[in-house]
């Protein structure tokens, strides 16, 4: 999965005496867009070291270690976890030298998401009087839980991309609910997640294609993805 740009979790660590700025003394590990990993399912964290002067420098000899390993596996080569066993908030921290980060949380849900779902109308019709568009609606799938089990899906994010018209950000005459051409939204209680298409200043398209994807946390998409919308303008 790709990490947020916006959401940095900073981890304050021990202090360096020396005054060398090449000297790493502060360590972070980058927020993932959504936090969680699936039960065997894994997930690539990034590690960033800081020198006195703040600026980033390369991560050597960066290792994660688990603390509530009945959840998380850790695989340092790869700088990844692997989900064991659910928990809302399995924690891991990066260490490097002397330096060690706060404790991380990660979500591991109990159900499994195989899939992603059309559940709605694949097309739909902005009339001249409406400025928002019906729900673009897709769902995940959990077809590996038994099903007397709980297997909430709740939170797993989905991308909404507009891939047609190819639009610039600045010109586009049309967007998603945000006013953007992609947007991410995460799935509720029952694995659900909309989005809107809305009207824009400027000449409207004929049509609009979104499409919606859905990741697991190892970064594959799953399987059903892209579902894909079409909206009318008449």
């Amino acid at each position: 999965m790709g990490l947020a740009a916006s959401l940095v979790l900073l981890a304050p660590a021990c202090s360096n005496l020396t005054t060398d700025l090449s000297v790493p003394v502060a360590i972070e590990i980058e927020t993932p867009e959504s936090p969680f990993v699936e039960v065997g399912d894994t997930l690539r964290l990034q590690v960033r070291l800081f020198d006195r002067g703040g600026d980033s420098i390369a991560a050597t000899d960066v290792r994660l270690a688990v603390i509530d390993t009945a959840f998380l596996a850790v695989d340092s080569a790869d700088l990844a976890v692997i989900g064991r066993a659910p928990s809302a908030a399995a924690r891991v921290v990066a260490l490097a030298g002397n330096l060690r980060s706060d404790p991380f949380s990660i979500q591991v849900p109990a159900g499994h998401a195989d899939s992603l779902a059309l559940a709605g109308p694949a097309a739909t019709t902005l009339l001249p009087a409406d400025s928002v568009s019906g729900a673009l609606v897709v769902s995940l799938i959990d077809l590996t839980t038994p099903p007397d089990s709980v297997a909430p899906l709740s939170g797993r994010p989905v991308r909404f991309v507009i891939v047609q018209p190819a639009f610039r950000p600045d010109t586009a005459t049309v967007g998603l609910a945000d006013d953007s051409l992609a947007q991410t939204v995460l799935t509720d209680a029952t694995g659900t997640a909309r989005a809107t298409l809305r009207r824009r200043h400027g000449t409207q398209p004929d049509s609009v294609v979104v499409q919606a994807v859905a990741r697991r946390s190892s970064g594959a998409p799953l399987r059903g993805s892209p579902v894909q919308f079409v909206v009318r303008f008449p």
